[in-house]
This record gives C-alpha cells, sequence and structure tokens, in this order.
C-alpha cells in the first residue's frame, strides 16, 4: 500500500466518522422534534407571525410628533400619517377672501322701461325726418326751426345741418340700427372696482351671465357710437356729428344694485375655506427646508391629532381593531395553510419546511414595513419578488403563488398601502413566480429580471396616470420599480446555498449542477463502474421521460438516476454490468453472503452521497429506487441449495424503505426494467411491453408503489412511456456477412 492510499483512507475514515456523528446528532434532534404535539409547530409559527406583523404593522401606529418649529431646519421628510385639516394663517384667509371678493360679478338690473323709452324715441325721431323730407319747398331755416320746437335741448348748428339734408335714409338706417344693438348690448350707469371679468344681469327673475367687456358704459356710449356707425355707410364727417347728437337719447338700461352686489360677495368672502385638506403621504416639509408659518400651524395642528389619537380615550377603539386585526390574520394564516397542505402537505411533516417558510415570511413583512416607511421610496421596495423568487425556487409553485398572496394581503393592513399598490406588487409577484418556476438555464434568470423590471416601470407609470398626477418622486419610483428585480433575484441566488442544506430541498439550480457529468462522483464512475455509469444514464433518460409524462419532477428524477448507484463503486466487480463478461465472484460466495455485499451498496451509497453533500432528495433515491424487493436469484439460489440452513426471505430484502414519492417509484420502476429487457434474448417490443407490464405488476401487488402517491392512472402512463425508449434501445440490426448469432449468456445476475 502506497502511502497516498494510506493518507486517502485516512481522510476517507475521518470523514465517514464525522458523517456518521452527524447523522447519530440528527437523529437525536429528529427523535426530540417527533415526541412534540403534531399540532405544536404550527401553532408556534401562527403565534410568532401574527406577533410580528403587529409590532410591524400596528393597529394605532407609533407617529412621531416631535417637530420643527417655524424658522428652524427640518433634518427629514415629513409627510401626514393620515388624513386631516389644519387651519390656514389669518393673513391669508383675509388675503384669500379679498381675492374672493373682488372677482365675483356685479349684479345688474335691466330697466325695461328704459329700453321702451330709447324705441319710442328712435321711432318719432324717424318720422319728423320723414316728414322734413317731405316739406322739400321750406327752406333750411323753416325745417331747423321746426327741429328746434322737437329737440330744444340740441345744438343749432347739429340741427341746420340735420334739416340740410335732403336724402336722410341712409342715415336713418344707421343710427336705427346702432341704437337697437346699443339697447340690445345693454348700458349701465356705473360698475364697482374688482378683478371680475363677468356681470351678472337680472330681468324678469332671469338670470344671465355676460362678459363684462360686452356692456357699454354710460361714459363710453359717444365713442361706441362712433366705431358703430363708422362701419356705416355715412360719411366720416357726418359719423362725428351724429354720435354727437345721439349721445343726450342714450340712458342707461342697466343699472348697478349695490345691496344684491354686496349680499353676494359676502357670501363669497364666508365661502372661503379656512382650514386646508391634508391627504395621507402628502409631504408636508421636505428635508433641509426652512419650516415657514404655514408650516408650523399645519405641525402643531397634526402633533395636537396625533396626542389625541394615542390618548386614554382612543384605547377602547384600539382594543376592538386589535382583536378584529388578529381574528383576520388567523383567518389568512389558517386558509395559507389548508391551501400548502394540499400542494406541499410536507410543510407539516418536516418541520425544517414550516420553520423555513415562516421565517422568509418574517423576514419580508421586516422588509416591506420599512420599504413602507420610507415613501419617497415607492411602494416597489417591497421585497415581493425576492419572496417570490426564493419561495418558489426552494418549493415550486404550489407554494409560491400562495405565498405571494398571503405577503400582499399582510401588506394590506398598513396605512401606507393603497389598493393600486396591493393590486401592483401581487401582478408583480405572481409573474415573478410564473418567471421562475420552470428554471433549467440561468439564462432564464436574467429573462426574469428583464421581465420583471419593464413590468414594474410600467405599473408606475400606469398608477401615477391613474391618479391623475405626475409628480417629481416619480422618477425615483421608476429606479426603484428598475433595481428591485435584479437585487431580489440576486439575493435570492446568494441565499440559495445557504437555505437549501438546511430546509433538506433541492432548487433546479442544485439539480442542474449536479447533472453536469463532470462531477467528480460521476467522472469516477465512469472511470471504475463503466456498465454502472451506462446503466444510470439509461435508467435517467426512461426516468426524466416517465416523469414528465405524469407532470413530476423530471429534473430531480434524473438526477436522482445518476447517482442512484454510486454505492456499487466500493465493490463494482460484484455487480454483473461491470464484469465485462468474465468470472462472477458471486459463484464463490454463499447466496446469503451475496446478499450481504449487493445490499450494502445501498448503505454505502448512502454514506457516499452524504460525504458529498449531496441533497437529501437525491439521496433518497438510493434506497428507496429498492424499497424492500426481495433479491430474488439469491433467494431462489438459497432455496435450491441443499444444506439443511433454515432460509428466511427477510434475509434477501433490501433494508428499505418502500418509495415515499412518485420520483423514486419511478426510478425503481426504471431499474427493474432496464435491467430486465437487457435479459431478453430477442427483445421484440411485444416482448418489451410484456416485460413492463409483469415488473410494473409485481411492483404494485407486492405493496411497494403503497406510500409514493402513484395512481393507477399514472402507472399506465409510465409503462407505456418506458416501452418507446426501450424499443429504441433494443432495436435490432441487419447481420452483416460472416456474422455468427450470439445470445447473450447470464451465468448469476448480480444486477440489483
Amino acid at each position: 500500500m502506497s502511502w497516498w492510499d494510506f493518507l486517502r483512507r485516512q481522510r476517507s475514515g475521518k470523514a465517514a466518522e464525522a458523517t456518521s456523528r452527524s447523522r447519530r446528532q440528527r437523529q437525536r434532534r429528529g427523535r426530540a422534534i417527533a415526541s412534540w404535539p403534531a399540532w405544536l409547530p404550527p401553532v408556534v409559527s401562527l403565534v410568532l407571525l401574527t406577533t410580528v406583523h403587529g409590532l410591524l404593522f400596528p393597529v394605532a401606529p407609533r407617529l412621531q410628533s416631535d417637530f420643527p418649529d417655524a424658522g428652524q431646519i427640518a433634518d427629514q421628510e415629513i409627510r401626514a400619517p393620515f388624513d386631516f385639516q389644519a387651519p390656514l394663517p389669518e393673513q391669508d384667509i383675509e388675503m384669500r377672501q379679498l381675492q374672493r371678493v373682488l372677482v365675483e360679478p356685479p349684479v345688474l338690473l335691466r330697466l325695461d322701461s328704459v329700453d321702451q323709452a330709447m324705441r319710442e324715441r328712435m321711432s318719432s325721431f324717424g318720422r319728423l325726418q320723414v316728414e322734413l323730407t317731405g316739406l322739400a319747398a321750406l327752406s333750411v331755416g323753416e325745417r331747423t326751426g321746426i327741429l328746434a320746437l322737437r329737440y330744444p335741448d340740441w345744438d343749432e348748428d347739429d340741427l341746420r345741418r340735420l334739416a340740410a339734408l335732403r336724402n336722410p335714409a341712409p342715415l336713418l338706417t344707421g343710427v336705427v340700427e346702432a341704437v337697437e344693438a346699443l339697447t340690445e348690448t345693454g348700458v349701465v350707469d356705473n360698475l364697482p372696482p374688482g378683478n371680475y371679468s363677468n356681470v351678472r344681469i337680472l330681468s324678469d327673475d332671469v338670470e344671465t351671465t355676460v362678459e363684462t367687456e360686452q356692456i357699454v358704459h354710460q361714459e363710453q356710449v359717444e365713442s361706441w357710437l362712433t366705431s358703430t356707425l363708422a362701419e356705416s355707410e355715412l360719411e366720416a364727417e357726418q359719423v362725428t356729428w351724429v354720435s354727437h347728437l345721439l349721445r343726450p337719447m342714450i340712458t342707461p338700461n342697466l343699472v348697478y344694485d349695490a345691496g344684491l352686489t354686496r349680499a353676494r360677495r359676502l357670501a363669497a368672502r364666508q365661502s372661503v375655506p379656512t382650514v386646508q385638506e391634508i391627504l395621507r403621504g402628502e409631504r408636508l416639509v421636505d428635508r433641509g427646508e426652512r419650516v415657514t408659518e404655514i408650516h408650523a400651524l399645519t405641525l402643531r395642528t397634526l402633533e395636537s391629532l396625533i396626542l389625541i389619537r394615542s390618548g386614554p380615550q382612543a384605547g377602547g377603539e384600539v382594543a376592538v381593531q386589535t382583536l378584529s386585526r388578529v381574528v383576520l390574520l388567523l383567518a389568512m394564516f389558517l386558509l395559507f395553510g389548508w391551501v400548502l397542505r394540499q400542494g406541499l402537505p410536507k410543510v407539516f411533516t418536516d418541520i425544517r419546511y414550516l420553520v423555513s417558510l415562516t421565517l422568509i415570511l418574517i423576514v419580508f413583512m421586516f422588509g416591506a414595513a420599512s420599504a413602507l416607511k420610507y415613501l419617497s421610496l415607492g411602494l416597489f421596495a417591497v421585497p415581493i419578488v425576492w419572496l417570490a423568487v426564493l419561495v418558489t425556487t426552494l418549493f415550486k409553485e404550489k407554494a409560491g403563488y400562495p405565498a405571494v398572496l398571503l405577503a400582499v394581503s399582510l401588506t394590506a393592513f398598513s396605512t401606507e398601502m393603497s389598493s393600486l399598490g396591493m393590486v401592483s406588487i401581487l401582478l408583480l409577484g405572481l409573474s415573478a413566480v410564473t418567471l421562475v418556476r420552470r428554471i433549467r438555464q440561468r439564462d432564464q434568470f436574467y429573462q426574469a429580471i428583464a421581465v420583471l423590471a419593464g413590468l414594474g416601470l410600467l405599473l408606475v407609470a400606469l398608477m401615477d396616470l391613474s391618479s391623475g398626477s405626475f409628480e417629481a418622486r416619480i422618477w425615483n419610483e421608476f429606479l426603484v420599480a428598475l433595481l428591485t428585480p435584479v437585487a431580489s433575484v440576486a439575493l435570492a441566488l446568494f441565499l440559495l446555498p445557504l437555505v437549501e442544506p438546511m430546509v433538506g430541498v433541492s432548487s433546479d439550480l442544485t439539480l442542474l449542477e449536479l447533472s453536469d457529468l463532470n462531477h467528480p462522483l460521476l467522472k469516477r464512475m465512469a472511470l471504475e463502474c463503466q456498465g454502472t455509469f451506462h446503466h444510470s444514464q439509461v435508467v435517467g433518460q426512461l426516468s426524466e421521460h416517465a416523469a414528465r409524462a405524469i407532470g413530476a419532477n423530471s429534473l430531480l428524477t434524473r438526477v436522482g438516476a445518476l447517482f442512484h448507484d454510486i454505492g456499487k463503486m466500493s465493490k463494482p466487480d460484484y455487480f454483473v454490468e461491470n464484469q465485462g463478461g468474465g468470472r462472477n465472484r458471486h459463484n464463490e460466495l454463499s447466496p446469503s453472503m451475496s446478499a450481504l455485499v449487493v445490499g450494502a451498496h445501498v448503505k454505502e451509497g448512502i454514506e457516499m452521497g452524504r460525504h458529498w453533500r449531496l441533497p437529501q432528495a437525491v439521496i433518497d433515491f438510493i434506497p428507496e429506487h429498492h424499497g424492500t424487493n426481495v433479491m430474488k436469484y439469491f433467494y431462489h439460489k438459497a432455496l435450491e441449495d441443499k444444506s439443511n440452513e433454515t432460509i428466511k426471505v427477510d434475509d434477501f430484502r433490501y433494508p428499505g424503505p418502500k418509495p415515499q414519492s412518485r420520483e423514486t417509484a419511478i426510478l425503481m420502476m426504471a431499474d427493474a426494467v432496464e435491467a430486465a429487457t437487457r435479459s431478453l434474448a430477442k427483445p421484440t417490443p411485444g416482448r418489451i411491453r410484456e416485460m413492463v407490464k409483469q415488473i410494473a405488476d409485481d411492483r404494485m401487488l407486492s405493496g411497494e408503489l403503497d406510500e409514493c402517491g402513484l395512481t393507477l392512472k399514472d402507472l399506465a402512463v409510465i409503462r407505456e412511456s418506458f416501452i418507446p425508449l426501450l424499443t429504441s434501445i433494443h432495436h435490432t440490426r441487419i447481420a452483416y456477412p460472416g456474422q455468427k448469432d450470439h445470445s447473450p449468456a447470464n451465468d448469476g445476475d448480480g444486477r440489483t
């Protein structure tokens, strides 16, 4: 023996001793835990989760009430923890009231009698002009006298120019149209000062609102007539003196009602709010901002409201709210437990599953409470993606979807969480579960990160658009939504290697690494046990195909198949697939000794798997793929022995246990049919089908499949999935010239 072999055996012995010691410790812990009542761990988890949630999301949250005074600099951002009303400063109220009064439109009364008088005056003026036209034989002086009798207040020069007109029709038409338009628009006697742009006109209990620019002040009547008549057929010289002539005939038909206007302005003044509505989450003071008088008044109001809410008078209300909160939480946790029991029953039989899920939820609640406390980050800092990725990678989507629903429901009790926020993080969490539930390559994680980041940005934009505002802080939310999936997935991947051994599960990433044929154990098997290595690969293909057909974990089944016979490496020559047609060592041993040697590869395989730190889910394939089957070859050989020794069938059984999962049961049947079909002299499709059916029926009738959860339908699907692969493996070829017919000889089956 070389010194290197000596050192290697010493190291292997120490490692085996350490593994054995660790196994004994686990067994002692397992026995201690098994002595607990079955209801105790779930109840402890329920109480712990409820307590942590109550501390992180209290019914009456502890609110900050130490605010800076006016003139001081705020050392942190202050936001409203709830909706409230804050009084406005007196000067601000007075200023707003004055502005409201100044923009209140005045009330004008339309005098219909004045309108009628102006129309009659214009009619008489027109009739007089027509009469004068008929008295063409009179001189200008005589016609002027007639006008002076009718209009004694008019200037004599204006009357003379009017009497001198030979064709007054254009003048009369322009004057009538101008006065009609002026009457319709309205002439007001007086308007009060203000910043109003409209006036309200009352006429026969009907109120109309008219723009101020559309009415004419009595001081602007002559200029309005001049601009209006300028558009008629009158000459420019006639426009001026006609406007001057008509001005005394126009009287205001709109009268300013000071009393009614005063009453309306008083009502408008009283309608000015004296308080401002503050919404939950609204920023009151920014960090580094100087506190003004308005800020200080708002903060003092908030401080008084906080003291009222935390006072003894609120104790009864808080107690009722706390009780209702506890009832709701218990209902949620019980429903979550019921759903888990349907899809992941092991959570109630393996305390590691329960502890890990409890810790993940507690960490999530801490992260969610911290994220929601700082609203500047946005609600997308809630670690829902981290929880979804970690739970789904560890326990598959059967636990991922319920965990996301529970986590989002737990955040609903926070005062900072809105309904839109709940819907958004729920969509993000469910999308994360969907994206990582079938991971077969690392690139899929990068794709998941890209999709989740894009979805987060879209949800931020949709939330902001639905709220009808686009604030500056939304860019922070965009940044958080972009970076959170990256950080969450990276943190989950970092924690997986640490969490998996403690929980006792194997993620798809771990299984993918173990499926690499460059694994040291598989490389060693390929060198030392070529037959077993090839057998493991073939069985892996059969098992993976069958597992995929019934919806089992195909990746775990293939990896379990690769490592299920690693114990044969300790004595490879005692197994027929490694003998290469040479002598069979079992011919030199008694049947009972052969059974001990062959059966020992199970125990040695378990020890080897633990030494190489294989996941427990993979190690389970080593004993369970044999179950408690009898080594029939050696048992029948012992029966044929003519010695008087008593033969017990249990001495030729594998130690078990029976398959505890669908995956190990599939491997049991795949291992058996692969070995059996190799013993067929002519493996035709019909013989292969018959052999597969016989082995499946034998395993079922012997009770080996009682604890694995397979149904009769699953067994039928598994049988049918084996046949095409086995037929293609054992296909026949055309005999070449000179080729002899070789029949397989089996001089002792050491295959198991």
